[in-house]
C-alpha cells in the first residue's frame, strides 16, 4: 500500500491534534506535525517539529528536512480574535511561508488542505444568508479566509497539487489544555453560578437564546478532512462540515443546569469577560473543595470566546448537502455530544460534578 505522508501545521491545536489522531490511526498514513511550542500530550505515531512560521529563514530550513510530504494541512492561524475582523496579512503570511517552504523540498506534494470555518460566511459579524452554501457570494468585508483560499487557488494552478477547504462551525471537543472551548467555559460559568447560589442564567443575547445554530464535533471534522483530501471528486473546492443537525440554546440550557444540579434561570445578558474577571479566588475555592486538577480558571475558560458565541442573535446554519451528495455520511447529535463532553470534563476533575 502506498503511504500518504501528512504534514499538519498547528498540530497542538484542537483541530490539528484531532486530525493527527485520525490519520495516525490509519495504516496508509505517516504523520508529521508542526507547532511553535512542544506538545503537552504527544500522540503516538506522530513525529513533531518545533517551527515558528513567522520566522521565514528558520522555518524554510526546518521544512527542507521533511521532503516526502504528499498532503499538507494548515490548521492554524496568527491569532484568535472573536467578534471582530481578523488581520488578513498576518494570516496569509503564515500560510505563504508554509506552502512555499514545503513546495521547495516536497517534490511529491499532491494536496494542500485549509481549515476555515463559519467565519468564511461572516458568522462572527452579523446575519448571513442561511443555509449557507459553499459557493455563496462572499460578504463585502475583509476576511482572511478569502485571501487564503485565493492564494491556494492561484498557487495550485501554477503547481501540480490540488487543494480543499473545510468549514466547520463552533467546535465540540474535549481538550483540557485548550480553554477556548465552549463546553469547558460554560461549565466553569455554571459552577461559579452554583457556588454563588445563583440559577444558571443565559448570559448572552436574548435572540441568541432562541436562534437556530449548529456545531461540529471535532472527530467528525477530522474524519471529513481525511475523506476529502484523498477523494478526486473533492479537489479544488470547499466543504461545510457540521453535525448536520441544528439546536437552540434554550433547549440545551436546562440540560447544562441539570449536570450541575442547579435551576435553569432566565435570559440575563452579561459580558462574561467583565463579570468573571474577578472570580479567580472563587474558582480557587471551588477547586480545593472539589479537588479539581487545576485552580487556574484561565486554563478552563475563555470568557471572550463565550461572549462572542452567545451574542449571535442570528441563525447559524451551514448546508451539509454537498458533503452528503459526494458520499460523506458521518453525523452527530450536537446537544447529546455537548452534555457528554461536559460530563467528561466533570469525570476528569477539570470541572466540579
Amino acid at each position: 500500500m502506498n503511504k500518504h505522508v501528512a504534514l499538519i501545521a498547528g498540530i497542538t491545536g484542537a483541530v490539528g491534534s484531532a486530525l493527527a489522531r485520525e490519520l495516525s490511526s490509519r495504516d496508509e498514513w505517516i504523520v508529521f506535525g508542526l507547532s511553535r511550542n512542544p506538545p503537552s500530550a504527544p500522540i503516538n505515531g506522530v513525529e513533531y517539529r518545533q517551527i515558528d512560521l513567522n520566522d521565514w529563514d528558520g522555518s524554510r530550513k526546518a521544512l527542507a528536512e521533511i521532503n516526502e510530504v504528499t498532503h499538507l494541512f494548515y490548521c492554524g492561524r496568527a491569532t484568535h480574535a472573536e467578534q471582530v475582523l481578523e488581520n488578513a496579512d498576518d494570516n496569509l503570511r503564515l500560510l505563504d511561508h508554509l506552502v512555499t517552504g514545503v513546495e521547495a523540498s516536497a517534490k511529491n506534494l499532491e494536496h494542500v488542505h485549509l481549515v476555515q470555518g463559519g467565519k468564511y460566511y461572516g458568522v462572527h459579524v452579523g446575519p448571513f444568508p442561511t443555509p449557507a452554501q459553499e459557493e455563496d457570494a462572499r460578504a463585502p468585508i475583509p476576511n482572511f479566509n478569502y485571501d487564503q483560499q485565493d492564494f491556494l487557488l492561484q498557487r495550485s494552478e501554477e503547481s501540480n497539487w490540488s487543494w480543499s477547504a473545510s468549514r466547520p462551525n463552533t467546535l465540540l471537543h474535549y481538550s483540557p489544555e485548550i480553554p477556548r472551548n465552549i463546553v469547558s467555559t460554560l461549565g466553569a460559568y455554571a459552577a461559579i453560578c452554583r457556588e454563588l447560589g445563583a440559577a444558571l442564567d443565559f448570559p448572552g443575547n436574548a435572540g441568541a437564546f432562541e436562534s437556530i445554530t449548529q456545531m461540529t464535533t471535532i472527530e467528525l471534522l477530522a474524519k471529513g478532512i481525511a475523506w476529502m483530501v484523498t477523494k478526486s471528486s473533492c479537489q479544488n473546492q470547499a466543504f461545510n462540515l457540521t453535525n448536520t443537525d441544528v439546536f437552540r440554546w434554550k433547549h440545551l440550557w436546562p440540560q447544562i443546569a441539570e449536570c450541575f444540579s442547579m435551576p435553569s434561570g432566565s435570559v440575563r445578558p452579561l459580558k462574561l469577560a467583565e463579570v468573571m474577571s474577578e472570580r479567580d479566588d472563587l474558582w480557587n475555592s471551588i477547586a480545593k473543595k472539589c479537588r479539581l486538577k487545576s485552580n487556574d480558571l484561565k486554563q478552563v475558560a475563555n470568557w471572550g470566546f463565550a461572549d462572542a458565541t452567545l451574542e449571535r442573535y442570528w441563525d447559524e446554519i451551514l448546508s451539509h448537502n454537498k458533503c452528503r451528495r459526494l458520499g460523506f455520511e458521518e453525523w452527530d447529535e450536537s446537544e447529546a455530544r455537548f452534555i457528554h463532553l461536559l460530563k467528561q470534563y466533570q469525570e476528569a476533575a477539570i470541572l466540579p460534578k
